[in-house]
């Protein structure tokens, strides 16, 4: 009689007798890329999504109706919250007036400190728009005609989508109309949509406070 055993019957898996650990080293590895993944994509409404957003406010010109926080470092009983009246210009403590309409936060910023500078000679001047009167209006087929404010730079086609965007079926986007006062009278310039959607816009377009944008309804023949 042969006594010898298979081969098979006499083999011994290497994990067996101790599957726990291996279960264990793989649960650290897959936790481990995860949480290397997730370190690597930044978070929505981090910081820097908030300071370029005061940036691009900044970069607007000051209109009437806006509302600045004028900050002196070292001189508090100077600091002050001035609302921009019709005129354009505001009433600052030992300078008196100063126009401010026009010009952007930086460009004031620097006018104050420079005004200042014969008067307080070691403080730091710091100027932030709280609030924006600006707006502007879209109208014709777009999901939520209106007036809406304008807190920030914006090209036709953000300015379209924050209205709601087109209404496909009834846009005539390739003859989008944007309506502006310049000099006392009324401008119109024409835009294709169709490019800016592609990509194939030559050059940004930006609106300005208080211009009108008009998109076109198609003519349907019956």
């Amino acid at each position: 009689m042969n006594n010898r055993q298979s081969p098979v019957q006499n083999e011994v898996h290497p994990t067996s007798g101790r599957p726990w650990i291996y279960l264990c080293l793989l649960a650290v590895l897959v936790a481990a890329a995860i949480g290397c993944q997730s370190t690597s994509r930044p978070a929505v409404g981090s910081p820097n999504d908030l300071t370029s957003g005061i940036i691009a406010s900044n970069l607007m010109q000051i209109r009437e109706g806006d509302v600045l926080r004028i900050n002196f470092d070292n001189v508090t009983n100077l600091n002050t919250t001035v609302s921009i009246p019709i005129d354009g210009t505001i009433s600052m403590q030992l300078v008196g007036q100063v126009k401010v309409s026009g010009k952007t936060v930086p460009e004031v910023q620097a006018e104050l400190i420079k005004l200042y500078e014969p008067q307080i000679r070691t403080t730091e001047i710091t100027v932030n728009r709280i609030t924006s009167a600006a707006s502007y209006t879209v109208g014709g087929a777009v999901a939520r005609p209106g007036k809406l404010p304008m807190e920030r730079p914006l090209t036709v086609l953000e300015a379209i989508m924050e209205a709601g965007g087109v209404i496909n079926a009834k846009a005539k986007v390739g003859e989008v109309s944007v309506f502006r006062i310049e000099d006392g009278k009324r401008s119109n310039y024409k835009f294709d949509l169709k490019k800016a959607l592609r990509g194939q816009e030559p050059s940004l377009f930006y609106i300005k406070p208080f211009d009108v944008i008009y998109v076109p309804e198609k003519t349907f023949n019956f």
